[in-house]
This record gives structure tokens, sequence and C-alpha cells, in this order.
């Protein structure tokens, strides 16, 4: 029995460092974060996010987290919305990728390749949009090229991770674009180029709201949550891919119309 208690005991502290590394440290934002996954490959608005706005500017940022990067001659979308922008990792090296469709040009510049996105660590990630695109990471990067015009406009969701669809026609990026495994953790829009390369002020703690945000997800929500609040109080907020669809749609007009009561 003795012998018994011993092989359990030395088992579980096997175990125990074991599990430990089945989830990442908390991101330098504190807080909660999402897993994505095959089995959790996305969230999204329900509705269209900002269909009618030109942004003459935007900036879409967040911290990512992943242990092995894509397969070669495939890529991860980690930001995005079909037609207008997306920020992806390749697989040839785990690079960063950014594309954006102008008004004028019918897409702007792919920024692609650069340095490969260290794994195993929080990485603050950014895509810069002004009818161009730019990227960057951990404080380095920018866009340097044809600033001026206007990001198209979409009526696509908004979605983070997942697959997001390319036009045949006008392909920005090799290769296939497969689901994302990784976490992500405070995901922020803003209407203007926050970052202004080649050097810039990584953010410390939370993302916070002010008069450029117009998304913002902390994820902190407890587990098994399918719903995840936009911080910035534009109302659009993020469902996971399994329960999008009517159930989601109209859960949402539930919770607009209960939040426009409780206001009046």
């Amino acid at each position: 029995m003795i012998h018994r208690h011993i092989l359990i005991s030395l088992f579980l502290l096997i175990l125990i460092p074991l599990s430990a590394k089945a989830l990442p440290p908390p991101s330098p934002a504190g807080g909660g974060m999402l897993k994505l996954d095959e089995n959790h490959d996305f969230v999204a608005t329900v509705e269209a996010w900002f269909p009618n706005k030109q942004f003459k500017g935007l900036t879409a940022e967040a911290w990512i987290y992943f242990q092995e990067p894509p397969q070669p001659l495939s890529f991860w979308s980690i930001i995005g919305q079909e037609g207008r922008f997306n920020l992806v990792i390749h697989g040839n090296g785990g690079t960063l990728g950014a594309w954006g469709y102008d008004e004028d040009a019918n897409g702007g510049p792919i920024v692609a390749g650069g340095t490969p996105l260290p794994k195993e660590e929080w990485v603050h990630v950014t895509a810069i949009y002004d009818a161009s695109a730019g990227k960057g990471f951990n404080g380095k990067g920018g866009n340097w090229c044809c600033p001026g015009g206007h990001l198209i406009k979409s009526d696509k969701p908004f979605r983070i991770g997942g697959i997001i669809f390319q036009d045949p026609e006008q392909v920005r990026f090799g290769g296939e674009n497969v689901k994302l495994r990784g976490y992500i953790d405070e995901v922020r829009i803003s209407n203007i180029v926050r970052y202004v390369g080649p050097e810039w002020e990584v953010p410390k703690g939370r993302f916070e709201v002010d008069k450029h945000t117009i998304s913002l997800w902390h994820f902190d929500e407890e587990t098994g949550f399918n719903r995840f609040k936009d911080a910035s109080g534009n109302g659009h907020h993020l469902w996971r891919s399994g329960v999008i669809g009517s159930l989601a749609v109209e859960a949402e007009r539930k919770l607009t119309t209960t939040w426009g009561q409780l206001k009046r």
C-alpha cells in the first residue's frame, strides 16, 4: 500500500508540470484569453461590422500566443473582415502579413515576410491601414507606402480566427487558409493609424477605450461563455462559431432591446 501511494504521488508530481504547460501564462494585459483550435475555430460579430463606413485610417492590434506556426503553404487569419482587410500569419517561417482593399486601387499592397514571429511567448501584433497596408509586432514595423484614400466598405461580419474568404481572382496570400491554433487576448480596433513606424511603444496593461476606439474585446469572460462583450460601447459583441446563426441573432436582438429599455 505504501509503495502504491508513493507511485501515485510521483505520477501526480510529473503530471502537474505537464498540465501547467497546457495553458500559456497570462498576456501582458492580464485577465483572460481566447483559445482557438479545430473545435473553437473563430469568433465573429452576428451582423455586418461598420458596413457603410469608409475608413481613412484603421489600426487592428492584439496579443497572440502560439506554440507552432502554420504549416508551409498555409496561413492563419488573426483578425479581419472579408473584402476589407486581414492580418495573417504565414506558414513560411511564421511571419506576419496584412492587406487592405483600397477604394481606388482595389487592394493595397501586400506586406509579407520579414522577421518570423517568436513562438511560445506573447507577441503584440499590429495591422495598420490608410488605404495601403502595413504591419508590425512588439513595437517595430509600420506603413510607409502610398497613404491616402479609403478602405472600401464591406457588409460582412468582423472575425477573429477561422477562415476569411479570398477572391480567387485577387488572391492576397499564397497557400491554404487553415484554422488558427493558439491564444488571443485584448483585440482593439481604432479608426486612426495609431502607430507610426519604424518603432513605437508597446501598450502596457489592458487596452483602453478612447475617442478613436471603435471595438475592443478583453476576453475576460468565464470559461464556457460563447459571447464576448465589446468594451468600446458600440455593441459589436462576438460569438463563437458554433452558436452563430438564428439563435445568436435573436439573443443579440433581445440584449439590444433590454439595454435600450434600461437606458430610458
